[in-house]
């Protein structure tokens, strides 16, 4: 029975792996990011951080070989002169790429690709996703969060299988 409720906490764990539904205090927070590079289309409203990629927002960083965040603006493109203009858009996905490592605590994932859509508030991680919290630690394919649902799904490709180790002592943690 104990194996059992410790399968349960590690896949209730995962959905809060990458990114927990944010705390009201932290969701203001600013958002700090380092890149080698930035490249910002308005017209396209995509703004691309490329090369050593970090970017921290309250507890939570993400580190990644580039990154686009794609953006609405209520401003027409034609009349704003640059990034920095007062009217900064409402970011609607953000696609992390290469290396992708997301950290919160003790908990970790790691993938070659990551991708959160905000209005759906849905993360999936691809490409040997795995994620850890403490020791305990689940792999696939792709890992998809619901973070608003407190779900995780975990897939693998077809003849491969997904694994999952814990530790039933943590697994209260």
């Amino acid at each position: 029975m104990k194996f059992w409720m410790s399968l349960c906490c590690l896949c209730l764990l995962a959905p809060g792996v990458l990114l927990a539904a944010p705390d009201p205090g932290k969701e203001g927070a600013p958002i700090h990011v380092i890149a080698d590079r930035l490249e910002v289309d308005n017209v396209k409203q995509v703004a691309r951080f490329i090369g050593a990629v970090k970017a921290v927002q309250g507890d939570v960083t993400i580190v990644c070989d580039n990154m686009e965040v794609l953006y609405e603006r209520n401003q027409p493109a034609e009349s704003r002169d640059s990034l920095m203009d007062s009217d900064s858009g409402k970011v609607h996905t953000v696609v992390a790429l290469g290396h992708v490592k997301i950290t919160q605590g003790d908990r970790v994932a790691v993938g070659r690709k990551a991708t959160y859509w905000a209005g759906r508030r849905v993360i999936l991680l691809e490409g040997q996703a795995t994620a850890w919290k403490g020791s305990n630690q689940v792999s696939g394919e792709q890992i998809t969060l619901y973070l608003d649902e407190n779900q995780s799904v975990v897939e693998s490709k077809p003849g491969r299988r997904v694994t999952v180790t814990m530790f039933p002592s943590q697994s209260g943690r």
